[in-house]
């Protein structure tokens, strides 16, 4: 099948069907950052109220469509690229116990162009396998008539050299009784011999006169046919002129087929893929290769949680947090979060886009980091000022641990590669650039009691 020469949509966007796996053969392993006992959830729903930009006030503060893709929100009612402390403690929330923190992420879209692709690379596939089957028919059909031919050929020269045998088996069986014949035969000639030689001199002296007669009647007959042949000479080429006539005729006949510029064979032109920028028009969308349907999360869980080495002290009013990188895809894994898994298979998290069995939801699971440096509510690369605890789950030496906070956001999409998240247009939508953005509003009276759920080990 003709291919064309127009690239698919992600290879100009991304994502490529490369960057999905398979959930069923990702071996279990980690399952994040390690915690205690206690927690707290703060219930916030799942966004039902569609609030949505493409800002960041963290990371980009004062700057419309700052992220250049869109997040979700839950929590406080006002938060975009302007947000400030003050603004954020003055606005409503989504949340219960009045907590007016900021939770934010970027959105997932859904894909068909994907699904699209993959069907046409699975038809592909076929029809390479295909061909490939049919040429190793031909090649063996070739291969057997080869061989049948051969065979024949086999048989035919066996037939001939049997054949040769017989016919000169009987050539010598014949030949003896000619040769025991030959002097009787020769007797009798030369006895027959004798008696014509006696025959023709007692008749010479007759045969003369009529011999003569014979010659003139015939010299008399041949005179005549050249004098009638000279009177008709045309009648010679009258076929001549026939034959050419006919040939003439079947000339006519029989055209040469011909076929005009418009009946030439073509090949059916392709349709062009859409291109970035005609799926939307909201900033941080089409316009920044973030292209698809924005799909809601089915479930938005907001868990803080304890620390399995130590007490938790409380989050300071206005603390901010960032998790993972948003341009891990250029800038590498060392920030890089992202932990992606199906319901029904959580003891196995990938960097990849999962495929979830028909049934199952996309998990996104985002864990913060929980080691404060007990003095800063902010830094300059907003990360240093709180750090992730070891694989032990304690914390660096000079640094205090917060409760600790992960989002767990599940999705219905259809099954296989059909959708992907928000992200710069740079990263094509790269699955290891997941990340989130917290910004800690709770009252200190709502922190405290935070405080002592997950340090009595229970669940709030």
């Amino acid at each position: 099948m003709p291919i064309s020469a127009t690239p698919a949509l992600s290879a100009v966007v991304g994502p490529s069907l490369s960057d999905f796996v398979d959930i069923r053969r990702v071996p279990p392993g980690s399952t994040g950052v390690r915690a205690g006992r206690g927690s707290f959830v703060s219930q916030c729903g799942r966004n039902q109220n569609r609030h949505r930009n493409s800002d960041n006030h963290i990371v980009a503060p004062g700057v419309t469509n700052g992220a250049h893709h869109v997040h979700d929100y839950v929590g406080n009612r006002t938060t975009n690229g302007f947000s400030t402390d003050q603004s954020l403690a003055a606005g409503g929330t989504t949340c219960r116990f009045g907590d007016k923190s900021a939770y934010f992420w970027p959105v997932i879209r859904l894909r068909p162009d994907l699904l699209q692709e993959q069907r046409d690379q699975q038809n592909q596939n076929r029809n390479q396998q295909n061909n490939n089957q049919q040429q190793n028919q031909d090649q063996q059909n070739q291969n057997n008539q080869q061989q049948q031919n051969q065979d024949q050929q086999n048989q035919q020269n066996q037939d001939q050299q049997q054949q040769q045998g017989q016919d000169q088996g009987q050539q010598q069986q014949q030949q003896q009784p000619q040769d025991q014949q030959q002097p009787q035969d020769q007797q009798q000639q030369n006895l027959n011999q004798d008696q014509q030689n006696q025959q023709n001199q007692q008749q010479d002296p007759q045969q003369n006169p009529q011999d003569q007669q014979g010659q003139q009647q015939n010299q008399q007959a041949l005179s005549a046919q050249n004098a009638n042949q000279r009177r008709s000479p045309g009648n010679n080429n009258q076929g001549n002129n026939n034959q050419g006539n006919n040939q003439g005729n079947n000339q006519g006949n029989n055209p040469q087929p011909s076929q005009t510029p418009s009946q030439q064979p073509t090949e059916p032109a392709q349709p062009p893929p859409p291109r970035p920028g005609e799926d939307g028009s909201e900033l941080g969308g089409a316009a920044d290769g973030n292209i698809g349907t924005i799909v809601t999360p089915r479930s938005v869980t907001l868990q803080f949680r304890g620390n399995p080495a130590s007490r938790v002290v409380a989050m300071p009013r206005f603390l901010r947090l960032i998790t993972g990188d948003a341009k891990a895809g250029t800038n590498g894994g060392a920030n890089a979060r992202a932990q992606w898994s199906c319901t029904g298979f959580t003891n196995r998290f990938t960097t990849q886009y999962p495929l979830c069995p028909r049934g199952s939801l996309v998990v996104r699971q985002l864990d913060f980091p929980s080691c404060w440096d007990g003095q800063n509510t902010d830094s300059a690369n907003h990360r240093t000022h709180v750090v992730f605890p070891g694989q032990n789950g304690a914390c660096p030496a000079g640094t205090r641990a917060v409760p600790q906070l992960r989002m767990t956001l599940t999705y219905s999409v259809p099954t296989g590669p059909s959708f992907a998240v928000d992200a710069f247009p740079e990263q094509l939508h790269n699955p290891v650039t997941d990340h989130a953005d917290f910004h800690n509003v709770m009252s200190n009276q709502l922190m405290n009691f935070v405080v002592q759920c997950i340090n009595r080990g229970q669940r709030c």
